[in-house]
Parts: C-alpha cells; structure tokens; sequence
C-alpha cells in the first residue's frame, strides 16, 4: 500500500487532481456544516433538514442527463477549471443570503448545478492519468481524502466558525475553490472527443450511456449498490443533527466530536489498508463485509439513548464502525465501475449515475425524515439495519450470479 501510494505520489498529474479533489471537498463540507446547522437551528425539523440534500441533489435531475455528454464532447481540463470558478463565487453568495434560511436552499442548488459538470469531468479524469493496478490505490486515497476533508471541513465546521466567524470561514472556502482552479490548470491539455457541441446529442448520448449500463453485467452490480450505500448516507446525514440534540442530549457542536471525527477515522483507517486487502480478497466480499458492518453500527446507535452513562463512548464506536463499513462498500464498487467502463464512455456513465442517484434518493430520504419525526430516530435506525441486513443476503446469495447475468431487466 505505502509503496503504491508512494508511485501515485510520484505522479505530478495526479497530485494535481488530487489537490483539486482536497480543496473541493474541504470547501463543500464545511459549507455544508454551516447551512446545515443554520437550517435546523432555524426550524428544528428533519423534513426541513432533509429538503437541504434534494437540494443538493436536484440539480443531478435537470442537468444529470445531460452532464455526461457535455464532460464527453469538451475538454475535462477546461470544465474542471470553470467549474471550480463558478462554485467559488456561489460560495461567496452565501454572505449575501445568509439572513434569509430558505434562500440557503437556493445557495446549495446552485453549487451542486455546477457540481453536475465539476464530479464528472474530476472521475473521469482520474483513469485516463493512472493506469493498470493503481488504478485501486488511487480510488482508495480518494476516498481516503474524501474522509480527511470531511473530518476537516464538516468535523471541523464549529472550531472554524468559533475562531474565524461566520463571513472569514465562507471567504476562506471561496479562496480554497480558486487554488483549486489552478491546481486543474496546470494538468495538461485534453482535447474533447468530438468538437462539433450539438444540443441534440445529449439525450441520445444519455441514452447510449443508460443502454451500456443495463446492458453490461458488471458495471451494473457496482453501480446499484453505490446508489444503495448513498441512499442510506443521505438519510444518515439528513438525521444527524436530530440524534445528536434530541436523542443524545447533546449540544450540536459536539457532533463532530462524538460522531463524525470517529467516523472519518474509521474510514482512514480502513481505506489504508484496503488496496491491500483487495488483492487478497473478492471485491464482492469486502462489499459484503461493509454491508453487515453498517447494519451492526446503525443497531449500536439506535440503542445509544438507552445506555445514558455510556452513550458518548459507544457512540464513537459505532461510528467508527460505520465509517470502516462505508469505506468497503464505496472503494471496491467504485473500482469496478471504473475497471469496467470503457475510457470514452465514463463521463455518461457517472453522469447517468447522478440522476439515477436523485431519482433513487429523493422519496427514500423525505420518507425518513417523517419517520424520524413521527415514530423517532431509533425506530428508523433499525428499519436501516435490517434492509442492510436483506441487501447483504441478496449479495451473499446472488452477488455473483448478478454479476455475471445482470438483473435480468
């Protein structure tokens, strides 16, 4: 693992984008805690909290059959770029609408509208730069950073809005997506596929792209239990400040601490020694092993208000389970995606994985919210685990069988 880390490292182009990636997430996550926090301080509601991440997600409905095309027909580079721009200014707008709550909602749009063209064209970059086995290692220290910046940026949101304030923090994000901008620009020049951009051509693009994924048995697989394993973050995100003031007693700010700081340590943890782990065992096994991990930890945690004494201790033990589980379902399904995509048919597959995503998400994640709210967060906690539970004997019996044969749709 060190000796491959240390290879990627060695890969100016990837440091690059890996940079862009770093200051991306550390920017959306801390963004994230503060319109988070700012809304359910505001109206105290999970349905309320939960309209936040539809906003987020959107813009993957009206843009998402499209975003593919466009990061196919035009230089990822130069999207990467403009992109990353355009968000630093969406941030900034957040001093302007920070009085009004519900414009907050507007905020979020915006910056995950043009996240529809950013992810895309950031995913799809990644295979072209590294090749063969690293291909793994470097899905890993994504998510790798992908944890890290959550730690820093979501975990971190409360020590920097204490220390900073409110208007030096959203100054601060706004500065790091401008780094991020150069970071991309400094990759080298790509040339799109084709450079005649017809507005006709999205659809029967997306169309393309949702053939090759019904069609091909193993991009299929991996690409269900991603939407799977984000249905349940999104949920699990949606409900977090809820549990920690209604359910734990505990003041909002101490959420990093308990839940998420723990969580991202797991997922470090575990993402270190995953390239490792995939070469001595099946990709399908290690989903597996995150399925019954989650639904384990999601049981400690609905349980927690009941052990008041020791509620705080094993709270971080449970999410530091939940972030070991989560980091071996995304890696290996995302590293199959990838293995099994063709080069020039990537940017519509993650583009049609993003409105899939918002078609799959929505009902799911509003449902859970009035469930939370009416019969209480615990009860929702154990309904979670036992789907995660069913989802890991269907994989346990079926896995393969899909893999190799599809859904049979």
């Amino acid at each position: 693992m060190k000796s491959d880390f240390g290879l990627l490292l060695k890969n100016s182009n990837f440091v690059k984008l890996w940079l862009s990636q770093i200051l991306s997430q550390i920017t959306i996550n801390l963004m994230t805690f503060i319109v988070l926090t700012r809304i359910f301080e505001a109206t105290k509601s999970n349905v309320a909290v939960s309209m936040l991440w539809i906003a987020s997600s959107l813009p993957a409905l009206f843009f998402g059959p499209f975003s593919g095309a466009i990061v196919d027909n035009f230089s990822r580079r130069k999207m990467m770029i403009v992109t990353n721009i355009a968000q630093a200014i969406s941030v900034a707008s957040f001093l302007i609408l920070k009085k009004y709550v519900f414009a907050l909602y507007a905020v979020v749009f915006l910056y995950w509208l043009i996240d529809q063209l950013y992810l895309p064209s950031q995913q799809a970059s990644l295979p072209s730069l590294i090749k063969g086995k690293l291909l793994a290692s470097a899905n890993g220290m994504f998510l790798l950073t992908q944890q890290a910046t959550f730690l820093f940026g979501f975990g971190m949101g409360g020590l920097f809005l204490t220390v900073l304030g409110i208007n030096n923090t959203v100054v601060f994000a706004s500065i790091l997506l401008l780094v991020a901008a150069i970071s991309v620009y400094l990759l080298p020049k790509d040339e799109p596929k084709t450079k005649n951009f017809q507005i006709n051509k999205f659809w029967r693009d997306f169309a393309l792209g949702y053939k090759f994924i019904r069609s091909n048995n193993t991009v299929l697989l991996p690409l269900m239990v991603i939407i799977f394993s984000q249905i349940f973050v999104a949920i699990i995100s949606s409900i977090l400040p809820s549990y920690t003031r209604v359910e734990l007693g505990l003041d909002l700010k101490h959420v990093s601490l308990v839940l998420v700081v723990p969580a991202a340590i797991g997922a470090l943890l575990f993402t270190s020694k995953l390239p490792d782990l995939l070469k001595r065992y099946r990709k399908i096994m290690i989903i597996k092993f995150g399925l019954i991990g989650s639904a384990t930890s999601l049981l400690l945690l609905a349980i927690l208000p009941y052990l008041t004494r020791y509620s705080v201790f094993f709270g971080a033990v449970s999410a530091v389970l939940l972030g070991i589980s989560s980091a071996a379902i995304t890696v290996p399904s995302q590293t199959l995606l990838q293995e099994k995509t063709p080069a020039w048919f990537r940017g519509r597959v993650y583009g049609s994985l993003s409105f899939m995503l918002i078609i799959a998400t929505s009902m799911p994640l509003l449902l859970a919210a009035t469930l939370a709210d009416v019969l209480g967060i615990p009860i929702l906690l154990m309904i979670m685990a036992c789907t995660l539970v069913l989802g890991f004997f269907f994989m346990h019996r079926k896995g393969d069988h899909v893999l190799a044969n599809g859904f049979g749709i």
